[in-house]
């Protein structure tokens, strides 16, 4: 279990890495942000018994979307 939190917690930082440079322009403004959201409760995992939704958007699919 804790390789997968690992790997969410990697996900996480990269997709922070992502949207930032895609919205920001500023590096002092991509900082901030990052430091705004880089937080282990935006990322935590739960471990249960459910079946998951296969309908889910992609991540890429959401930033390949971002615009100002």
């Amino acid at each position: 279990m804790d390789f997968v939190k690992d790997l969410l917690q990697i996900q996480h930082v990269v997709t922070l890495n992502q949207v930032s440079k895609k919205l920001l322009t500023d590096d002092f403004e991509i900082d901030q942000f990052i430091q705004k959201y880089d937080k282990k409760n935006y990322c935590m995992v739960k471990q249960c018994n459910c079946k998951m939704n296969r309908n889910c958007v992609k991540i890429e699919d959401l930033i390949s979307t971002l615009s100002l």
